[in-house]
């Protein structure tokens, strides 16, 4: 019998870029019931960022009384009417905690409103990394299982910084079951909760298997001098290794090092602009990203080496791999996996040596195992680990919940 699944995080339903549990709800759903619980509003988004459209949304829902919508079959999204209050940059350990308990009992109201209204009497709850948002719901919503997926060591990052080390072993604890995209984050979790698996991640490949029409890839990469080395996604300084790339920049002035996405202030600000083999072509649309892939001659993951990246999974280089690209990737504990496919360094001469060799033994035949591995790491799979997990922890009376 198929689960009933309600679901929320910290990603909108409604965003122009990929997300892991929008991609995970689409697979849930064609053998279970998902709800997916939208993002609540902030007081000071509704007021200050009234244009944007995620908050239109929200008031547009609101108004039309239109607040559960049947996105596909067993597939439904709903939009709390709850407002909550900003805590993230509130500095009092004892003022957070009052302010977001009353949070997590507004968020709650708007769950049990939602599950009641379509008519789930038994549920699993999934958390996507809502460390605030998730810290009582388990109390508060009573689920049949609480599930906390944990993708991103939020603690590590600069915004969350604050609060979240504090607070989120607490969540961790308090779930029934967690599943973690990465062995690192398993780990990290196993140090809380005993009932802590690594599920792997999925990653839909198959808009990078087809090579584009050789005038398309032209066009992208025009002008731009052979062998080429690029990279696509964020570029922020969190993430990535602005003096790695400036050393293997400056030591291999024969290479062009094309950069697609969006910078941050560091990369902008940086030294990076001053290189003539140096290129940023900015934010491309999805639909141009295999032009820009089957352009380069070898892709590279130059990643920072911090809490942040040591056990965040590369989407990326999934992507790299299914257009059958050699890989130069930062030796991070979530690279471990892809070892056999990659060329994995960790300072400037690595990278320096690594580029021409991976360009060199480059062939047809480690095109295709590259292929074949990406095409492995399938959201079909990833479901099937979720579940097992949570069969693993539910107890024999409730292995089933009705639909």
């Amino acid at each position: 019998m198929p689960y009933n699944f309600v679901i929320f995080s910290l990603s909108q339903w409604n965003i122009n870029y990929g997300a892991n549990i929008k991609d995970l709800s689409y697979e849930l759903a064609k053998s279970h019931r998902v709800l997916y619980i939208d993002v609540p509003l902030k007081r000071k988004d509704r007021w200050l960022k009234r244009d944007q459209p995620f908050v239109k949304e929200v008031e547009e829902r609101i108004k039309s009384k239109e607040l559960l919508v049947k996105i596909q079959e067993n597939l439904w999204h709903y939009i709390p009417t709850e407002i909550l209050e900003s805590v993230n940059q509130v500095k009092s350990p004892s003022l957070f905690n009052l302010i977001n308990g009353v949070n997590n009992k507004r968020f709650s109201k708007s769950i049990l409103k939602a599950v009641k209204q379509i008519g789930f009497e038994d549920f699993i709850l999934i958390n996507d990394n809502e460390v605030y948002n998730g810290l009582t719901m388990k109390e508060l919503v009573k689920p049949s299982l609480y599930v906390y997926y944990l993708r991103d060591k939020l603690a590590a990052m600069k915004y969350w910084k604050l609060h979240v080390g504090r607070v989120e072993p607490s969540l961790i604890k308090s779930a029934d079951v967690v599943v973690a995209n990465s062995e690192y984050l398993s780990d990290y979790a196993s140090e809380f909760n005993p009932h802590s698996y690594y599920v792997g991640q999925g990653c839909d490949v198959t808009h990078f298997l087809t090579r584009p029409p050789q005038a398309s890839i032209d066009a992208m990469l025009k002008d731009i001098p052979k062998p080429i080395v690029g990279y696509m996604g964020a570029i922020n300084a969190e993430r990535l290794d602005i003096h790695l790339i400036e050393g293997m920049a400056t030591k291999m002035p024969d290479h062009s090092f094309v950069f697609i996405g969006s910078e941050d202030q560091a990369f902008k600000d940086s030294a990076l602009h001053q290189l003539k083999n140096v290129y940023f072509l900015g934010k491309k649309d999805f639909s141009e990203l295999p032009a820009f892939l089957y352009g380069v001659d070898v892709t590279i993951n130059p990643q920072a080496m911090n809490e942040i990246t040591i056990g965040n999974y590369p989407r990326k280089v999934d992507e790299y791999l299914a257009a059958g690209k050699p890989v130069v990737a930062t030796k991070t504990h979530a690279m471990n996996p892809f070892r056999e496919h990659v060329y994995l360094g960790e300072s400037v001469d690595d990278y320096v040596a690594l580029i021409p060799k991976a360009i060199a033994e480059n062939s047809e035949t480690k095109a295709a195992a590259r292929r074949a591995f990406a095409l492995e790491h399938t959201w079909k799979k990833n479901t099937e680990l979720i579940l097992e997990a949570i069969e693993k922890v539910k107890p024999e009376s409730k292995k089933q919940v009705p639909a």
